[in-house]
């Protein structure tokens, strides 16, 4: 059974959403008509809530349930929108054992309203792609040891994180229209539990 140990009050999952610029260069990728712009990628604020609306939760337990990520600190660059994170963190539940399903759905602040895109991403298999260099999370894995790299985990895995950015630019790249506010609903399922996140990047091309 996948029961939580119990719900940890400071597990700000957002600390470790906010390091998921890769979102960003795969949303870059997706549109790409043709070269030459150079874009700036943040991690929103809005990354603080986390949690999925009622109207986007397909879940039956909640991200914060089973991660704790109070053992995270961060140090603020002096763009003051820079952070860089650091620390461990910890499952507070077993994860089953078999697939981890993954389904990413992207959408555009416009209109004073969240509208969908064209874009997904969907993962039958979420550790077998865990390690490609080709995968959006690879900008944050590079920064964990290899050895912690256990999926599906464990309670009481580990995950160790150094310097982790929410910042980055991408020189070079398709010229689009898509800088604005994006928003990621992801929704993550494993034996018959589901639970869902949001995760918020504001991307700027110069």
């Amino acid at each position: 059974m996948w029961q939580p140990e119990g719900i940890c009050k400071r597990c700000d999952m957002e600390l470790l959403a906010r390091s998921l610029v890769g979102l960003g260069l795969w949303i870059l990728a997706l549109m790409a008509v043709s070269q030459g712009t150079n874009f700036e990628v943040i991690g929103d604020e809005k990354t603080m809530d986390i949690y999925c609306s009622a109207e986007e939760d397909q879940g039956d337990i909640s991200f914060r349930e089973f991660v704790d990520v109070s053992g995270l600190t961060f140090d603020v660059a002096d763009d003051l929108e820079t952070l860089f994170y650091n620390g461990d963190i910890k499952m507070l539940m077993d994860v089953p054992q078999g697939p981890i399903t993954m389904q990413v759905d992207v959408f555009r602040w416009q209109r004073s309203q969240w509208l969908p895109t064209p874009l997904s991403l969907k993962r039958d298999n979420f550790c077998q792609s865990l390690l490609s260099p080709y995968e959006l999370w690879h900008p944050i894995l590079r920064n964990i040891p290899k050895e912690q790299l256990k999926c599906p985990p464990t309670k009481g895995h580990i995950y160790t994180l150094t310097n982790v950015s929410n910042h980055l630019f991408v020189k070079n790249m398709p010229n689009m229209d898509i800088a604005g506010d994006l928003k990621a609903v992801v929704h993550l399922s494993a034996g018959g539990h589901k639970t869902c996140a949001v995760v918020f990047v504001k991307i700027y091309a110069n």
